[in-house]
This record gives structure tokens, sequence and C-alpha cells, in this order.
């Protein structure tokens, strides 16, 4: 494990000490996810081998995708850093197109839910890649903060499942349910749902309680004549055995025949009578391109201005970009 460290900057710890510090003053799940992923994807581009430093803990658990794109999990400090050191990502390129948080509303947890998309280009800028990421970082007892659960998967071409593993018990109840007012059921007063304000927009908007949530549901479910799932990633929460952290990517038909590709979390908590409870639950939807797939920098660099979608942040060059006052559309390629 050693043999993998460089020479590290002692600034760069003391400034991620100095941003837990500050996660204390925040009061919004929002702005403790703007602060910290930015924090963690400037340094996963500059000084990725010490990641797992400020980050990630003894009870971490991080899935990432294998060089033949089966899902791997990640259980020690050891383990998960030379995942990270071997992803390459030293002199790596990330957008952040966007993202989404809600607090933990549940008693035996405190932190935040983050759900983020954007797009990686490797350092040889022959490949950009869209990813989504979704991630619990959990609050200790020292005010720190660790990421407990991490699931991170490239969307950029997934074929879609023959069928839902029997062992996603809870996806394949919550997709498959005859009437989809009974998805209402999953939830509870404590439960929380993010959606985004229309199909093509990126504002979201928070819905706790069930009875804005059973609203939603309702008219959500009635709207979509069909799912096709792409990929199911789940993790079992190390400290509550039966809370789940789940990640779908698919995509929904809608009532005016249009299709749209989404991306789900759900924070889970199975009960002794077997069924489901939903505590958190995001969705988003995203762009699909005519043949959703790997994108070359070619293509993407033939994309004019008004096409751009610009991210909210970018780390590019060791540098970090924002789009409140950085970025230049006319300049930005991807």
């Amino acid at each position: 494990m050693d043999s993998m460290m460089k020479d590290v900057d002692p600034s760069v710890l003391l400034a991620n000490d100095f941003i837990q510090s500050h996660f204390t003053n925040l009061n919004t799940s929002e702005a403790l996810a703007n602060c910290f992923l930015q924090s963690y994807f400037l340094n996963l581009g500059v000084y990725p081998e010490v990641v797992h430093l400020m980050w990630y803990a003894d009870d971490s658990v991080m899935t990432r995708p294998g060089p033949d794109g089966t899902m791997m999990s990640f259980t020690s400090p050891e383990a998960i850093m030379e995942q990270i050191v071997s992803c390459d990502y030293e002199g790596a390129s990330f957008d952040v197109m966007s993202f989404a948080a809600q607090s933990c509303n549940s008693s035996s947890e405190d932190g935040a839910f983050i759900m983020v998309t954007g797009f990686l280009t490797c350092k040889d800028k022959q490949l950009r890649r869209r990813f989504v990421q979704s991630l619990y970082l959990a609050r200790r007892q020292d005010r720190s903060y660790a990421i407990v659960n991490d699931i991170l998967r490239y969307i950029d071409s997934i074929p879609a499942l023959p069928s839902v593993p029997e062992s996603a018990g809870f996806v394949k109840v919550y997709y498959e349910l005859p009437m989809r007012e009974e998805v209402g059921l999953m939830y509870v007063n404590e439960s929380i749902m993010s959606r985004p304000t229309s199909t093509t927009g990126r504002t979201m908007v928070e819905m706790p309680g069930l009875d804005a949530i059973n609203k939603r549901v309702s008219n959500e479910h009635r709207r979509a004549s069909n799912f096709i799932l792409n990929s199911v990633d789940y993790q079992i929460c190390r400290s509550f055995k039966d809370r789940m952290f789940i990640m779908v990517c698919g995509f929904v038909t809608l009532d005016d025949k249009t299709e749209r590709k989404f991306l789900q979390f759900f924070y889970v908590a199975r009960s002794q009578n077997g069924s489901y409870v939903i505590y958190n639950d995001i969705l988003r939807y995203v762009e699909v391109t005519p043949q959703d797939t790997l994108e070359s920098l070619s293509q993407s660099a033939a994309k004019t201005s008004t096409d751009v979608e610009l991210p909210y942040f970018m780390v590019k060059k060791g540098k970090l970009l924002s789009y409140f006052n950085n970025i230049d559309p006319q300049n930005y390629h991807h």
C-alpha cells in the first residue's frame, strides 16, 4: 500500500480538515453536498491516492465497474485505496452536470444522501464517459463526515436487463406492481422524495411527508406506461443489516409516448413482516443521445455552444471551475 502513495503536500490534508469543520455551519443537505462534491472531485483529480484517507472509513462500502463492466464491491480501506488508484484519475477531468441531496430522516442515521451525474474525461482525452454516483455521507459522533456507501456506474451504454434479479426483491416489487397506486403504500411520513420540476429540467423539488409523496406518486405512475431497467445496483448497509442502498438506471415510456432515461436512488428498510419502507427516493432524468453510447473527444467537440449543457462545476487540469463564474459557454468543450 505504501508503494502506491506519493509525497503529498500536508496542506492538502489540512485543507480537508478545514472543509470538514466548515460542514458544521451548513444547514441544508444541498449546501453540504455542494461543498463535499467540489472537494471530493478536486482531490480525486489531483491526489487520488489520499482520497480514501479524507472521505472513507472502516465501515465504508464502494462499488465500481470492473474491466469487463461487472460491478465489484470493496469493503476495506486498503481495497478502496487500491481501487481508486487503479482507475488512474490523476489528471482526468470531471464535469458535474447535476446533483441532488436529501437529509437522513431516520433516527438511526445522520448525514446526507447524494446522487450526482457527470462526465469523466480520461487524461489522454480520447474517451469521455457519462457516470452516475450515489453516496451516503454519514455524520460521525465527532461531527466529521465519511462516505459509508458509494456506488458509481457508467451509463453511456448499458443493455436492458433480461429480468429484475430475484436478489433485488424491492426493485421487483416497486416497478412491477400491477396497480401503480400501490407504490404509495411503500412510503411513510418520515419519507423524503425528490423529483425534477420537469422531464427536461435540472431543477429539483423535494417532497417530505406522506401526503405530498402520495400525490406525486399517483400522478407519476399514471403517466408511466412502461419501465425498462438497464441496471440495478445495491448495497446492504453494514451497520444496519435491514437497510439497503439501491441505484437503478433505465427507461420509462410516458403517456405521451416519449421515452426518457431515468436514474433513481432509494434508501430502503425491510420491516419484520417482510414489507419494504422507502425512506429516501431521488429520481432524475438524463438526456439521451441518438446512440446513447461512449462518446469520443471528436464527437463532443463537434457540438455547437448552443447544444452544450454547462456543468455546475468541473475539475480540469487540477483546477476547480464553477458554473457561476468560471466557465465560458463559447469555450467549453467536454
